[in-house]
């Protein structure tokens, strides 16, 4: 972590880039299949949301000073997706709080939930959804997506069940405000961030601006299913968000 301007400047370069490719990769794309363990949940049209999937899609609206708004039309559903769209790439002069420069994340520890898992890397398939972890025991850093401690909203997504069995964030919807969660990076650094917020949506009206857009400060997000399981379709109604910020 670092004062120093020009260093900042550096790594708002970087995160503006990575914010920017967000947008235009569209990650309603994080087609994360987790509201369905079967296999990716289906696409679904601009402006509609969930784990089918994890997130939508927003119009295009005019920035606010902590975030804005996804491009008009990008993005598909992921967790369907995991996914909303991200913002055209806005840079802050003065960014809140503490920063981390750039270090792929390996391993997230929710201690009070008494979970420890590895980070694998999820990137984007030829249709635009993400990769999904092939198991129970992994998480997945959305490597489009800052990374955890840089300025923006670092994504991390998990199963919630996987082949009817309790997956990583099983228990993520018994987060509460004020809870650590740390996140072990390749630097050999551990950035610590405390949640801030959890909310449970419809997967129809998943607030992908909320999850999705940039913020003024190193954030991260957890992301799975939640809800009933639909027997007819095979996937959770809802999805678990939650919100947390870097405290070092």
């Amino acid at each position: 972590m670092t004062d120093d301007r020009s260093g900042r400047s550096r790594r708002l370069t970087v995160s503006a880039a990575a914010v920017m490719a967000f947008g235009l990769l569209g990650v309603g794309a994080t087609g994360y299949a987790l509201a369905q363990q079967s296999g990716p949940p289906p696409k679904v049209a601009a402006g509609q949301g969930g784990h089918a999937g994890h997130g939508g899609v927003s119009a295009s609206t005019s920035p606010s000073p902590s975030t804005t708004a996804a491009p008009s039309g990008a993005a598909q559903n992921p967790h369907a997706g995991h996914g909303g769209t991200a913002p055209g790439g806005a840079a802050y002069e003065t960014p809140k709080g503490p920063l981390l420069d750039r270090s792929r994340p390996t391993k997230v520890t929710l201690p009070g939930l008494g979970v420890s898992a590895p980070i694998i890397d999820l990137k984007l398939k030829a249709d635009k959804r993400m990769e999904v972890p092939d198991n129970g025991t992994q998480a997945g850093w959305f490597t489009s997506s800052p990374t955890p401690g840089e300025l923006g909203p670092a994504i991390v997504v998990a199963h919630v069940t996987h082949r009817s069995k309790p997956a990583v964030f099983f228990k993520l919807s018994g987060m509460r405000k004020g809870d650590k969660i740390q996140v072990a990076r390749e630097d050999g650094t551990t950035a610590t961030f405390a949640v801030s917020s959890v909310g449970q949506y419809p997967k129809a009206k998943f607030p992908s601006e909320e999850v999705y857009g940039s913020v003024d400060h190193a954030a991260l997000r957890l992301i799975t299913c939640g809800g009933v399981l639909d027997g007819e379709t095979g996937s959770h109604v809802d999805n678990v968000v939650v919100y947390a910020d870097l405290v070092s």
